[in-house]
This record gives C-alpha cells, structure tokens and sequence, in this order.
C-alpha cells in the first residue's frame, strides 16, 4: 500500500509542480498553415508467405482475389474450392503529409479483414492506395514488420506476444501521384491552432508581429486573430516592408519558428479503467473538507471434513463454510485551503493511504461540490 500511494503522490506531484499557465513554444509546434492538411489513403490487398496462418475457407474473398489475379496473370483454375493458408486478405491504410513528392516513401500499417490467425513473416504484394477522391495516390508492398508472434502447436498450446493480426510496412509505399493541396498561396495564407483558444491566437498574432518588427523593422501589422484558431498573415504587406523582398518559404519559416506564450486549460484527466490520473499545473481547488472512509467486505471459505456417523459405511466428506468478513476503516477528514493545488492533494491524499480509484471519486466529488476550478475529464 505504501509503494501504490508512493507512486500516486510522486506521478501527481510532479504534473501539478509550479508551472505558469502559459508555456514558451515555437509556433510550429502548436499550428499549421492553413490548406496544407494530410490525407489518408487506403487499398485492399494481399499478405503472402504466411506459415499455415492465413484466411480460412470461411473468408471467401481471399480465394476470390487469388483467383482473379492469377486470371489476370494468364492463368486459368477450376472453378472448385480453394484452400490458402498462407495467404490473408488485408486493408492497408497510411497518411499522405504536405509536399511528398513523386517517388518519394511513406509508412503504411497492415490489417487482417479475414479469418487468419496471425500476419507474422508476411508479405505484402503490390496494393495501390487511393484517397478520399478515389484516386490512386501511392503504392504499398514489402514485407511485413509484426513486433511479436504467435506461435501453437498440435496439443492447442499457444505463445503469444502483441497482437499479430496488424503490422506495419516502413517507407513500404511509393507516391505516385502528388497530392494538390489548396489555399497555398501569399493571398490567403493563415495558421490554424491545433487547440483552438482565443488567448493563445491573439498572443500569437501579437508575438509574430513583435518578431517582425525586432528583426527586419515591419512598421504595420501583418498578422491579425480573426477567431479562437485562425491567424491571418497578409504576405503582400510583409513583402512590401521587406528590403529587396522576401520568398513566400522564406516568410513562413520566419513566422513557425516565432515563440509564443501558449494558454492553457485548467484540466484533470482520469482513466477509471486503468486508474491513471493526468493533470495540468494550473488546476486549482478551492477550500473544502474531504471525508475518506470506506468498508470492505469479504466472503471467505473454510471448508470443514463432516466424518461419518459410528457404524456406517459412509466415508468423510467436506462442506463448504462460508464466513463473512467485514472490515470498515475509519473516516479520516480532510480539509482542504482555497488555492489548494493537485500536488497538495495528492499530498494530504497520500497521507490518508488513499488508492488511485479512491483518489478519482474524491476528484469526481469535488468537482460536484464545485470546488475543483478546471475541467474534469473521464475516458
């Protein structure tokens, strides 16, 4: 108990340290220009080479696909049942990023649609991959990367380590078409923040401006916050007020390296599954009394040998005993001071003996009481 409630008071401790609501970050770490979004891509296709793992009979697809393939290659079966083992119908899906040109690579991941047991030591042929649109942005092929195994035997015995029916090809795809994107261009450039929050897109705007003006001497203004997201850049304007110009990638490297005091929100995240608790500096708790207690009860068995009664042909036997154990803990009471932080209370939390699960109740109930100033979130 000691180590679990170490744990808990070291993991909160160190999230809710003093920190300022605001932290220093490059503004290409928090936003994007606008109009250059990735698009995902997908296609069906084939994994060969499996050891005796591949789709069942049931998977009818799969000797469908064979059989139309090798068509195509010329060669002709009868139509009867086929049995493949070694072969699994996958979909293969991967992300197409900005400017990836022509015969350049991208990774792609692997998933089993059918009935086979494991994708370990395959091999993916050929498989185009289209967008959205429909159209044929790449193609995907190589072998196939599981990171674990899944290994039986005759008597049903089984080893397994991570899941084996999804893998993951590096740089296994070719782009073949290059993606158009939209909006580039210096007439309607902007930035978009990935956490869209009014301070944050003012404080940015101002922070480029600022930038501007310390180190080429801007005399107007070129970015402006027109919403909790979006920073517009007027690119004409920064153009006239550079000195022999300025390239439109030269302009927004200047601008994403630019740093900035990025807001942020007064949160609690909780798991209930795993019972992890993630929590931001700035949450604050306002004064409140905490009452902790609780009663467990245990049913335990012991069993008793009954002999048999003088005289008879009956042997001993044993009966269940069940005993009902009851154990309540004593109510410990906590309370609290206005501008009490995280770490204060896992602090005083962890002097109580209190359980990761406990600690998310009492979280739970605070937030009720409406002393918790920031948002809780439960996964």
């Amino acid at each position: 108990m000691k180590l679990i409630c170490l744990t808990i008071f070291t993991a909160l401790t160190l999230l809710a340290a003093p920190a300022l609501s605001a932290q220093n970050v490059r503004v290409k770490d928090v936003a994007t220009v606008s109009g250059l979004e990735d698009i995902q891509v997908f296609g069906y296709g084939l994994v060969v080479g499996l050891a005796g793992s591949g789709d069942r009979n049931n998977t009818v697809f799969t000797t469908i696909t064979i059989r139309n393939m090798l068509k195509n290659m010329g060669i002709e079966l009868p139509e009867k049942q086929m049995s493949l083992r070694n072969v699994a119908a996958v979909m293969v899906t991967g992300t197409l990023t900005p400017f990836k040109k022509n015969g350049t690579r991208m990774d792609v991941v692997v998933s089993s649609i059918g009935d086979a047991r494991s994708l370990e030591g395959g091999t993916l042929i050929l498989t185009p991959l289209q967008g959205p649109d429909g159209k044929n942005y790449a193609s995907a092929q190589g072998p196939i990367s599981t990171g674990g195994y899944d290994a039986r035997d005759r008597g049903y015995a089984q080893i397994k380590n991570n899941h084996t029916l999804v893998g993951r090809i590096p740089d296994g795809a070719i782009v073949q078409s290059e993606y158009k994107f939209n909006n580039f261009n210096g007439i309607d450039l902007s930035l978009s923040l990935n956490q869209p929050d009014f301070t944050s897109a003012v404080t940015m705007a101002k922070a480029i401006d600022g930038y501007l003006v310390g180190q080429f001497g801007f005399t107007k203004k070129i970015a402006s916050a027109t919403d909790a997201s979006t920073v517009n850049l007027n690119f004409e304007s920064a153009q006239q007020q550079m000195q022999g110009g300025m390239e439109l990638t030269e302009f927004i490297s200047y601008v994403e390296n630019v740093t900035f005091n990025v807001a942020q929100v007064a949160r609690i995240v909780v798991n209930e599954r795993t019972g992890t608790i993630v929590s931001g500096g700035n949450v604050r708790i306002s004064e409140v009394a905490v009452t902790h207690g609780g009663i467990k009860v245990q049913i335990v068995n012991r069993p008793e040998v009954v002999q048999p009664l003088p005289f008879t042909f009956s042997s001993s036997v044993t009966v269940p005993n069940p005993e009902m154990v009851v154990d309540e803990k004593e109510m410990d009471v906590l309370v609290l001071n206005e501008t009490t932080t995280v770490g204060d209370l896992a602090d005083a939390l962890n002097s109580l003996g209190v359980t990761s699960r406990d600690i998310i109740s009492i979280f739970q109930a605070i937030k009720e009481a409406g002393a918790l100033q920031g948002q809780l979130i439960i996964l």
